[in-house]
C-alpha cells in the first residue's frame, strides 16, 4: 500500500507520498539505494523527486486522478526496486559466506561453486555442490522472502524427483526466523542456518 497526500496550493494542488517511500526503504536499510534510483523512477512516471519525497505540484483538479496514480506507482516501484537490489546484494554476500564455510569444512577440490545440476525435467544452478563420500550434496542460499523460497522449492523438488541416487539438498537460511513457508521448504531439503557450526554442515551433507 502507498499513502498519497494531497495539499491545496494557491495554484492547484501538491500531490506527494510525503516521504513515505523513502522511510520504507530506510527501514529495509536501503535509503541510499532508494535516493540513488528514485529520481529516474519518478521521471519515468512523469513526476518529480527531491531526494525526500516523490511529488508533483500545481496540479489542476482535472489532473488529480492521473497524478495521484503516477505518484503512487512511482513510490511503489522505487521501493520494490530498492528491495530487489538489497536482496541481490544480501544473496551475493551470503553466498560468499557459504563458500568460505564450505572451504573450511571440505576439501576445496570437492566443492563446485554455481553448480549446474540436471533434475528430473530441467537443469538448475545451485550456489554450491560438494562431493561428499558416495554422493553429491547441493547447497542453496535462501533469502527471507517468498520468491526465494518458491524458486528453491521448485529446484529441490525437480532434483528430488530423480529418485534413487538424487543429490542431498541443503537450504542455507540467511534469516531463519523471517523465512516464510519453512514447512514446505523443509519437505524438499534440510534446513540449515548460515551461521550453523561446521559440524552441522558436515552432518547435513
Amino acid at each position: 500500500m502507498v499513502g498519497v497526500e494531497i495539499s491545496r496550493l494557491r495554484d492547484g494542488f501538491l500531490v506527494s507520498d510525503a516521504g513515505g517511500a523513502r522511510r520504507e526503504a530506510g527501514l529495509m536499510g536501503g535509503e541510499k539505494t532508494f535516493v540513488r534510483l528514485a529520481g529516474d523512477v519518478a521521471e519515468r512516471f512523469g513526476v518529480r523527486f527531491d531526494r525526500n519525497m516523490i511529488f508533483e505540484m500545481e496540479v489542476g483538479v482535472e489532473e488529480l486522478v492521473v497524478v495521484v496514480a503516477s505518484v503512487a506507482n512511482a513510490a511503489k516501484t522505487a521501493v520494490e526496486n530498492t528491495a530487489t537490489i538489497l536482496a541481490m546484494t544480501e544473496h551475493a554476500d551470503a553466498r560468499a559466506a557459504l563458500w568460505d564455510k564450505l572451504d573450511r569444512v571440505y576439501d576445496h577440490r570437492k566443492i563446485k561453486q554455481r553448480a549446474k545440476i540436471r533434475g528430473k525435467s530441467d537443469t538448475w544452478e545451485f550456489d554450491a555442490a560438494v562431493e561428499a563420500d558416495d554422493h553429491v550434496a547441493l547447497f542453496e542460499v535462501i533469502s527471507p522472502n517468498a520468491n526465494a523460497v518458491n524458486s528453491a522449492v521448485t529446484k529441490f523438488l525437480d532434483v528430488q524427483d530423480i529418485g534413487v541416487g538424487a543429490p542431498t539438498r541443503i537450504a542455507v537460511l540467511t534469516r531463519k526466523n523471517q523465512t516464510p513457508h519453512l514447512p514446505v521448504l523443509g519437505r524438499t531439503a534440510t534446513l540449515l542456518p548460515i551461521d550453523a557450526p561446521n559440524d552441522a554442515f558436515l552432518r547435513a551433507a
